[in-house]
């Protein structure tokens, strides 16, 4: 996937603003404040359909004294692509080719882009949900089943939830919702396990390149509901042990007004030389860590599709040594990506090739 150019208007900081990338590399230079952040955040919206970063409503996204924004990007994907997201107070709204786009986690997942920001670094130092959250993001991408497989099971477990939370639980109701929780918490489980072995391996190979045998990384999945493994196992054995465990633990679920078991409670453990990085990595070998589940993903989202991803690193020389830094081009380098790095000077980042400088100021751009 290419993108020849975005334009945005309306977006925090940004006016007006035209963008026509390098192919392969594109640097984004400026000091803190003045928008390069907010470039990458339009240019991963109008790719993902989704905001970088979490926010509770679209508007927060819309520049001050403004009622709307707007983000347009000409991608190539197997021909040319439109794809607009307006932003308004009420919401956002996604058209490609200038129809409303229906299915927003299929086309998001199309299209393909992977980022890095320092608050990645939750991915290993983080909770489990800062993990399952890396881990599903990966899977929508790579997975052409997962968008459907996760809503349904969302549903599931807010239906099932909704019942346990009432001030006296109806048990045959309970028996009805639970089958369908169940069937889709399985097909969830065995979807994130088949993302997790696909990327564990690779993974590993990422991290060596970029830290060496210090970093020693591997990553494996693990059950909030299940003790075999999951990939493995049969789906109607998952279920029965899925079901039995619910039945058993219903009386604490009923005390607690909620589900106890699920992929709700799955984590993603990342270890350094044989041990949990959350506790034991240093904040540069976790943003090393991180780095490298990103790399890896880029790889294989490549490798499935046939063409490679946009990257999006957002102060990424800020966030390694100059050392590790240079690693991380040369493994950029090899990857078949379309890459954005932000930047507060070039003389942070080792020597560049081919790629195109771009200044960032006051929300406006300077070649």
């Amino acid at each position: 996937m290419l993108l020849h150019e975005v334009f945005v208007d309306g977006f925090r900081n940004l006016a007006q603003v035209t963008l026509r990338p390098h192919p392969r590399l594109t640097v984004l230079i400026g000091d803190n404040g003045q928008g390069k952040t907010n470039l990458l955040e339009a240019i991963h919206l109008v790719a993902a359909l989704r905001p970088l970063r979490p926010v509770e409503r679209a508007a927060e996204l819309v520049a001050f004294g403004r009622e709307t924004g707007l983000v347009r990007g000409r991608f190539a994907l197997d021909g040319p692509l439109d794809v607009e997201v307006r932003l308004e107070q009420r919401g956002r709204k996604a058209t490609v080719g200038g129809k409303a786009v229906r299915d927003v986690a299929t086309l998001a997942g199309r299209l393909g882009v992977v980022s890095f920001v320092p608050d990645d670094a939750t991915m290993i130092r983080g909770g489990p949900g800062d993990r399952r959250r890396g881990l599903d993001r990966f899977a929508y991408a790579l997975l052409p089943a997962f968008a459907a497989a996760s809503r349904r099971f969302d549903e599931a477990l807010e239906q099932r939830n909704r019942l346990l939370k009432e001030p006296v639980v109806d048990d045959d109701a309970l028996d009805a919702f639970t089958p369908p929780f169940v069937d889709a918490a399985v097909d969830l489980a065995r979807l994130r396990a088949e993302a997790c072995v696909r990327w564990a391996p690779v993974f590993s190979a990422e991290a060596h390149a970029l830290g060496g045998d210090a970093l020693g990384a591997t990553l494996g999945y693990q059950s909030g509901c299940f003790d075999d493994d999951v990939a493995t196992t049969a789906s109607a054995a998952l279920q029965q042990h899925l079901q039995q465990r619910l039945d058993r633990g219903r009386d604490v679920e009923k005390r607690k007004r909620s589900t106890l078991c699920g992929p709700q409670l799955d984590d993603v453990v990342v270890a350094k030389a044989g041990r949990g990085a959350r506790f034991l990595a240093s904040q540069g070998e976790a943003r090393a860590l991180v780095l490298a589940l990103k790399l890896a993903a880029v790889r294989l989202l490549t490798e499935a599709r046939g063409q490679g991803p946009l990257l999006l690193l957002d102060d990424v020389a800020g966030e390694l040594d100059r050392h590790r830094a240079a690693r991380l081009l040369q493994s950029i380098d090899e990857h078949d990506a379309q890459v954005f790095v932000t930047t507060t000077g070039t003389d942070t980042l080792p020597p560049l090739g081919d790629c195109a400088v771009v200044g960032v100021h006051d929300g406006r751009l300077r070649a």
